[in-house]
């Protein structure tokens, strides 16, 4: 019988050791989700960035033309 009583302790601190490790994936997953999400916000916000100096670039060249006239 005391093996038997071994045996289940064993299997509750089996089971209790994989919920423990589920819930650490979880908030892994997590983490990551949100470091991604913030990754691709600052390309975008860069890329926007980027994008308006292009364009005043261009609004700078074509005044410049227009003044050369």
């Amino acid at each position: 019988m005391i093996e038997y009583e071994l045996y289940k302790s064993r299997q509750q601190e089996l089971l209790a050791g994989a919920a423990n490790d589920r819930m650490v994936m979880a908030a892994l997953r997590t983490r990551r989700a949100a470091a991604k999400a913030r990754r691709a916000e600052r390309r975008l916000e860069h890329a926007t960035v980027q994008s308006a100096a292009a364009t005043e670039s261009v609004r700078m060249r074509r005044n410049l033309q227009l003044l050369a006239r």
